[in-house]
């Protein structure tokens, strides 16, 4: 079977590419799951007396932080909300008066998580491996169908995967085609900033390599483009006469990728005025990262708030709410969620209590819980969760009777703890909930010996902050 070259050659040329940039640079993590890792920090080394250092990515969010050391500039980027596999392209530069500028890149490949439905000849409890480019997925037993499913990372540029079944000696090898949008990177740029109205400036085209005028549709707004045969992907911009900006449209003639940018014009110069001094340049303390700013990160609280009803055994029946806030882990891929929540049942039942008759009980307890929440299985907006907890809780009980007059009343607090099941649909920022869960309780005082536990059926919403 023929693998595709593309996504193999790029992770290992990775470290290459940086090296033979004009300048270094280190990307951690060199590649992303979607879904699963959201940043990457990147840091450029630069000589001492190097001009500003210009950057852009073909996708996603490119933002600096502050310096780490001296002729270091460093960058957080942020993965786009999509689940297919593309190739990010980010490119680093010093704009140059007389030439084109030699740019840095760093390709960044982000995998696709997808579920892989198997087939097999061999029949059930075949062990079945998948191969997507130099990875492997699996062992996965099939089911009497001889069926199974897998889960598997696809990087960019992988259209197929090899699936391998052996059972009692015998074993298959097929190849699976993966369902994945065609989608390339694309990135122009244009150098300088603010184009001189007389001599213009320079458009740079690149994908997973400099893009030659052959393979795009290039638009110009403003100005003019002319390519230069002796460097594929560099085009000599002209702005027009009185133009205030020059905007360039480029597009895959395939259809797989388009960008746009836009730089405006400088104003013709009709008087020398000698500039001011420069006031002197700040002093930058170098800021060394934290090893727990992961940890601090207002993206792991969220809140969620759940309301339902609870059978706790007999005519124990009754409404329930609970209010929470949860903190997600960073390690394990954020799996683990701790949570606190504080919540409020009722309860009423009609106990027959020999010589005295049938009673009114009424009770209301405001449980106290700490829990954690861990995430057992995704695919697409759907998440299924387990969720274990213990606390206290404090309850009052209201008995009435036709028997006596008045009402009696007693509380006190009690240790309580839950199993639950939680799915979640995620629309974004906020999620709607159902879950399932089996408390237990033991409240019991001089006159009051129950039960509040039970099984109950909630819905809800989480937020994430």
């Amino acid at each position: 079977m023929r693998v595709p070259l593309l996504p193999l050659l790029l992770l290992i040329a990775l470290p290459l590419l940086a090296e033979a940039a004009p300048f270094p640079v280190t990307a951690a993590p060199a590649r992303v799951v979607l879904g699963r890792d959201t940043t990457v920090v990147v840091q450029v080394q630069v000589p001492r007396g190097t001009p500003p250092l210009r950057a852009m990515a073909s996708t996603g969010s490119l933002q600096p932080l502050p310096a780490t050391a001296p002729g270091v500039y460093a960058y957080h980027w942020v993965a786009p909300d999509i689940r297919y596999p593309l190739l990010a392209v980010l490119a680093f530069w010093v704009d140059s008066p007389t030439a084109p500028p030699e740019v840095t890149t760093v390709h960044i490949p982000l995998l696709g998580r997808t579920t892989l439905d198997v087939a097999t000849d061999v029949g059930a409890g075949a062990q079945v491996v998948v191969q997507v480019a130099d990875m492997r997925f699996g062992p996965v037993t099939t089911n009497r169908k001889g069926r199974a499913q897998v889960q598997v990372e696809v990087p960019p540029g992988v259209r197929e995967a090899r699936v391998l079944a052996t059972a009692k000696g015998r074993q298959t090898d097929r190849t699976a085609r993966l369902d994945v949008p065609p989608e390339r990177p694309l990135l122009a740029l244009l150098s300088p900033d603010v184009l001189p109205p007389d001599t213009g400036g320079w458009l740079l085209v690149l994908g997973e390599a400099p893009t030659p005028l052959a393979e795009l549709e290039l638009q110009v707004q403003g100005g003019s483009v002319e390519a230069l045969p002796e460097a594929p992907g560099v085009f000599r911009v002209k702005p027009e006469p009185s133009a205030s900006a020059v905007v360039v449209d480029a597009r895959r003639k395939d259809g797989t990728a388009g960008a746009r940018i836009m730089a405006p014009v400088s104003a013709p110069i009709v008087a020398h005025v000698a500039p001011p001094e420069p006031p002197p340049a700040p002093v930058v303390v170098p800021v060394a990262p934290a090893w727990w700013a992961p940890w601090l990160q207002r993206e792991n609280l969220s809140l969620h708030l759940l309301a339902g009803g609870f059978f706790a055994g007999g005519d124990n029946l009754g409404p329930l709410a609970s209010v929470g806030m949860g903190y997600r882990l960073p390690p394990l891929g954020g799996r683990f969620t701790l949570e606190a929540e504080v919540g409020l049942r009722r309860s009423t039942s009609q106990p027959l209590i020999p010589e005295l008759g049938a009673l009114n009980a009424r009770m209301v307890a405001v449980p106290l819980l700490l829990s954690a929440r861990v995430l057992a299985f995704e695919r697409g907006p759907l998440s299924l969760y387990g969720r274990a907890g213990a606390g206290m809780m404090h309850f009052e009980q209201e008995t009435t009777s036709e028997f006596f007059p008045g009402a009696n009343t007693e509380s006190g607090r009690t240790f309580t703890g839950f199993l639950g099941a939680q799915a979640a649909w995620n629309l974004g920022v906020v999620s709607a909930l159902v879950e399932l869960r089996g408390s237990f309780a033991d409240a019991e005082t001089t006159q009051i010996k129950a039960r509040p536990g039970g099984l109950s059926l909630c819905v809800g919403v989480r937020y994430a902050l």
